[in-house]
């Protein structure tokens, strides 16, 4: 202050700052006239406070002005505040929350005034001076002090009261409780306190999920006694989505998450077992596919992932009821029936549909979820391997879908493919199926029966993503070799003419050892009439691939064969090579004796070649006259052409009649156990060759999950072909420990 100027006392400044400043202030704030001092008012009122804040000492009062500005709010929250919020006390809970957004927007403009005003404080004193706050936040804290600590519980509960209103579908005005709940949160952030909502989760917010969660307990109680389970759901969803609005409407949005995980577990998580369990819950609606409030029911629990599995459980029971109905069904369908086979594929069909059926569920209602996908994975794993049928039947199944001339009508052939490869990937013994599918896609091939290629390798690579390579490369080189004996073919026909140098329209397949199933065959004599002709190929085969070796099948093949029955009578026949055989023998004699026929084709009796030779002379067909006429077949029986035979067409198929069946024999088929012994042998010396040493029961382990992919290997037979290793000197025991296995290099 310069020398010379007028010393501003205390008393005397104040009282112009009160009279010309604070208190027309304020009283413009309160009738609304104005929300800050006009500009030369406001200058001339600052340059009076400055003054009186920089004369020297005793006379600088930057202490006293600061009392004084925390006086002057003081006096306007007791004397204008509180009553206010006291007598809108007095009425309804709407117009407190009125007078609650009204005084605290006041005193936030009158606070931004006078803190304006007397901001000369601000630069020097209150950050020089300790245990003060800036004149902000000193406006706050009184507000705190005298007004939200003695006056907020009300408005708590007015907000609360209008809460439940609007639950009870009474309007409220969301403006105003937007503008009232600001309050909380604001005061937090003016005082900078930390955390920054704490006023507003302390003194509100909890409240407000308290509140929430028992109006829902109630709710629920009623709801969950009066409606159904889709009922409930839907009125837990209204619910969610209605506290969900409330939030975004007028409440912070920290709420959201506390508010709806209370709601959550009052209307779903303490209900979930008594709601799902009712008889309407999610059985019924499985049973009955109502997939609308399946999905529902997922998109309200998956928030939650932990109650999850216990829908899971529910939904892995219900397809497991249903699976083992169906194979149930099956089987005693057969056992009425006396049927070997399930010739209308009722029970691979009907799986193919159940899996279809849930499948589409997990995907569309379940959000293909992995807990849904592994309940029924589980499901479909635990009937369909209680015992090989099901393996059988869907190879089966496949082979018709894709044979030529198939009688099942699919709506799409690749989708079936589909589903058949999804059972395929739930059965245990997969090496079952692989077996059987192997077999029936050599007679699609060697028949000429596969209705498309392009199928025929879809499937294939369909196989590859649940087999793997190893067993789809046998497949791939079957089909490999097809096409290349057709190029042979045409190349071996160039360089002899076999059906003008030998009378015969010649085919030949020559099938890779390792890739086409492996049966036991004994070799057989070559008829006459095509010595020749298999004479030509071999030394045409051997001349290019001088190392290999070929043995040519009977079992595989067909031909048509000419038959005269009667000068008048001349039918060309579709037989197998076994039936060629056959009746080739009857070029030199016109009775034959079952031996004679054995004699002559150098074959051996077994139940194939008996129905072979059975479907020749079946009351049906008439082609051959056997004595005595009998389903059974001795070597003493006699046949003969039949010369009455009669037929319009000029070429018969001969079909193939399973006149006497084979013994059901429930044991697996010898190939396959061949085989696992096999892998077993290989898995156990891998996994001794890489720890050198084991006990017994971890090594047991070990090969089990080893083979688990193609089939469950019992712990018994692996005991067994560990002891066939022993024996081999491909381990040892441990002489200290008898449980101990140690590997021989």
């Amino acid at each position: 202050m310069a020398d010379g100027e007028q010393i501003i006392q205390l008393d005397e400044g104040y009282a112009k700052i009160k009279q010309t400043g604070i208190d027309p202030f304020i009283r413009m704030i309160e009738t609304k006239q104005s929300e800050f001092f006009k500009a030369r008012q406001f200058v001339e009122l600052y340059d009076h406070i400055f003054r009186m804040c920089i004369q020297r000492e005793p006379y600088n009062w930057s202490q006293d002005l600061y009392d004084k500005y925390t006086e002057s709010i003081q006096q306007y929250l007791k004397n204008t505040v509180k009553p206010a919020l006291e007598k809108a006390r007095q009425t309804y809970e709407s117009a407190y929350l009125r007078e609650w957004e009204i005084r605290y927007r006041n005193h936030t403009r009158i606070v931004f005034g006078l803190s304006k005003l007397f901001m000369y404080l601000d630069r020097f004193y209150t950050p020089s001076t300790e245990s003060i706050l800036i004149l902000k936040k000193q406006g706050y804290h009184l507000f705190e002090l005298e007004i939200f600590s003695n006056y907020s519980l009300y408005a708590r509960d007015a907000i609360l009261t209008a809460i439940n209103r609007e639950r009870d579908n009474q309007e409220q005005d969301r403006d105003l409780l937007r503008e009232c709940v600001q309050v909380f949160v604001d005061l937090g952030y003016n005082l900078g306190v930390t955390p920054k909502l704490r006023f507003y989760e302390k003194d509100l917010q909890s409240d407000i999920v308290e509140n929430a969660g028992e109006f829902y307990a109630r709710c629920a109680s009623k709801w969950l006694r009066d409606d159904s389970c889709s009922t409930y759901l839907k009125k837990c969803e209204g619910a969610l989505n209605a506290e969900t609005a409330r939030v975004k409407a007028y409440l912070h949005k920290s709420t959201l998450e506390p508010l709806i995980n209370r709601c959550f577990t009052e209307l779903l998580e303490k209900n979930q077992e008594a709601l799902l369990s009712k008889k309407s819950g999610i059985y019924y609606l499985l049973e009955e596919k109502q997939n609308e409030d399946l999905k529902r029911m997922y998109d309200l629990y998956v928030r939650y992932p932990k109650t999850l599995p216990a829908i899971g459980a529910m939904f892995r029971k219900q397809v497991q009821k249903e699976g083992k109905t169906i194979v149930k069904r099956s089987n005693d369908g057969k056992e009425s029936k006396g049927q070997q086979q399930d010739e209308k594929h009722v029970l691979v069909t009907s799986l193919i549909t159940l899996h279809r059926h849930y499948d589409t569920v997990v995907k569309q209602c379940f959000g293909h979820h992995q807990v849904f996908q592994k309940a029924l994975k589980t499901a479909f794993e635990s009937f369909i391997n209680e015992n090989d049928s099901v393996s059988r039947l869907l190879a089966l199944y496949a082979h018709d879908v894709l044979k030529k001339g198939s009688r099942i009508n699919v709506e799409s052939v690749e989708k079936t493919l589909d589903h058949v490869v999804f059972l395929y990937g739930y059965i245990r013994d997969k090496d079952v199926f692989d077996h059987d599918y192997q077999q029936k896609l050599q007679e699609r091939l060697l028949k000429r029966k596969c209705s498309s290629e392009a199928n025929e390798r879809a499937m294939i690579t369909k196989l590859k993503s649940e087999a793997g390579y190893q067993w789809t490369n046998k497949l791939e080189g079957m089909f490999k070799d097809v096409g290349l004996s057709k190029d042979l073919t045409q190349t071996f026909k160039k360089a002899f003419d076999t059906e003008k140098q030998c009378g015969v329209v010649f085919n030949v397949n020559v099938c890779t050892h390792g890739f086409w199933p492996s049966t036991n065959y004994t070799s057989s004599k070559t008829p006459d009439a095509l010595k020749q002709t298999t004479e030509q190929f071999e030394k045409f085969y051997h001349a290019r691939y001088a190392e290999r070796e070929i043995q040519w099948r009977m079992d595989m093949g067909e031909a048509e064969v000419l038959v005269r029955f009667n000068p008048k009578t001349e039918v060309r026949l579709s037989v197998s090579s076994y039936q060629m055989a056959f009746l080739l023998v009857f070029n030199t004699k016109k009775i034959v004796s079952f031996q004679d026929i054995l004699d002559a084709t150098g074959l051996k009796s077994d139940v194939t070649l008996q129905n072979h030779l059975l479907s020749l002379a079946h009351p049906k067909l008439g082609i051959m006259l056997k004595k005595p006429m009998t389903k059974t077949l001795e070597k003493n029986h006699k046949f003969q052409l039949n010369s009455n035979f009669k037929c319009r067409l000029k070429k018969i198929t001969v079909p193939m009649y399973n006149i006497i069946r084979q013994a059901n024999n429930p044991t697996i088929d010898p190939s396959i156990a061949i085989q696992r012994r096999c892998q077993m042998d290989a898995a156990i010396v891998r996994a001794m060759k890489t720890k050198k040493k084991m006990q017994h029961m971890e090594l047991v382990n070990e090969v089990t999950a080893q083979l688990q992919a193609r089939f469950k290997a019992q712990p018994g037979m692996i005991k067994k072909r560990i002891e066939h290793l022993i024996e081999q000197e491909y381990l040892e025991r441990d002489p200290t420990a008898r449980g101990n296995y140690r590997y021989l290099a």
